[in-house]
């Protein structure tokens, strides 16, 4: 196992990891960052993330790989050949050791990174691993990211996905058609709009979540405040500027109608995704008539992912209270 000690060069090069080790963060070469010799205990003093989250999370990746294959891609060689950015889509499965895992709705985890990168090693693998511990099974979905009008292609990933699960899930111990989701930043704006009634699960004929989880997850084009320059996010996403963006129909809250249960966390001094967004959709849904619970996090910036040691710790346990509190479907 891992420890406070090891660096992130040696748990990247460990020969147990070095074969993924390209999915900590795709679309970043973690060899070139300034923190690659650093130990866990000094990045958890340096970074937003803390050092214990990340550790979790490779200790979990570690287990994985020693059980053997984890690793699924979505699309075939051939449609790969066609489009070489679907080498990008795949799962990652991370099954929980609870003997009751198998009857519960599974998770679907979708890490941020700007719709540019896929931040596995804070939002992803100790995300999964927390979960794990509680009972559930869980999935990170990677999907196609960087480029211009990435769009609606992350949405088709996550369609992938779900059908494949649909058609290997005895094997896979996953429960097939119960399903929860949870995505970070960008990963939020993919399950938010994986909810929505226009361009999410009823487009694609697939079954609705039991509940979403949104945190710090964009919501909406047109709550975007004018002095927030992330233009380059929308020209991403859908190929368009935040103005034009916003007179789509891609906000989030304007298509709230099909959402599930809903919970959501920000914190309010988030510098990347403004809180706002949060407050939209829990008033979207309360207008609409949809359960939800929203947590803010005083004085919390962007990416804390379990938020351990913050003033939202927890939030990971009172999620599955929420969703334990659902009607049965």
């Amino acid at each position: 196992m891992f420890t406070r000690k090891n660096t992130l060069k040696e748990i990247m090069t460990d020969p147990r990891i070095k074969p993924y080790a390209d999915r900590m963060v795709v679309g970043l070469d973690l060899s070139q960052a300034p923190f690659y010799d650093m130990t866990i205990e000094e990045l958890s003093r340096r970074r937003m993330f803390h050092g214990y989250t990340l550790l979790n999370g490779f200790n979990r990746l570690l287990e994985a790989a020693e059980e053997g294959s984890f690793l699924y891609p979505l699309y075939s060689d051939e449609e790969i050949k066609a489009d070489p950015k679907k080498q990008q889509a795949c799962f990652m499965l991370f099954p929980s050791m609870d003997p009751d895992a198998d009857e519960k709705p599974f998770l679907v985890c979708v890490p941020g990174g700007g719709n540019t990168q896929i931040w596995n090693m804070s939002e992803g693998f100790p995300i999964a691993n927390h979960y794990n511990q509680l009972g559930y099974h869980a999935v990170v979905l990677n999907y196609r990211v960087g480029g211009e009008k990435l769009y609606p292609a992350p949405l088709e990933d996550m369609a992938r996905l779900l059908r494949y699960i649909e058609a290997h899930g005895a094997a896979l111990h996953l429960n097939a058609g119960h399903y929860f989701t949870a995505g970070f930043s960008a990963g939020g704006y993919l399950v938010n709009s994986w909810c929505t009634a226009n361009h999410g699960y009823p487009a694609y004929g697939l079954p609705r979540p039991v509940m979403n989880i949104s945190v710090y997850g964009f919501v909406s084009w047109k709550g975007v405040r004018d002095d927030w320059d992330v233009d380059g996010f929308g020209i991403t996403t859908h190929g368009l500027t935040i103005k034009e963006a916003a007179r789509t129909d891609w906000n989030v809250e304007e298509h709230i109608e099909a959402f599930p249960p809903t919970y959501i966390i920000h914190g309010n001094s988030d510098h990347a995704c403004d809180c706002v967004n949060s407050y939209i959709l829990a008033d979207a849904l309360k207008q609409a008539g949809i359960p939800y619970e929203l947590e803010i996090g005083e004085g919390m910036d962007h990416g804390f992912g379990e938020g351990l040691f913050s003033p939202l710790r927890g939030w990971i346990e009172r999620s599955v209270n929420f969703l334990s509190s659902l009607p049965l479907e």
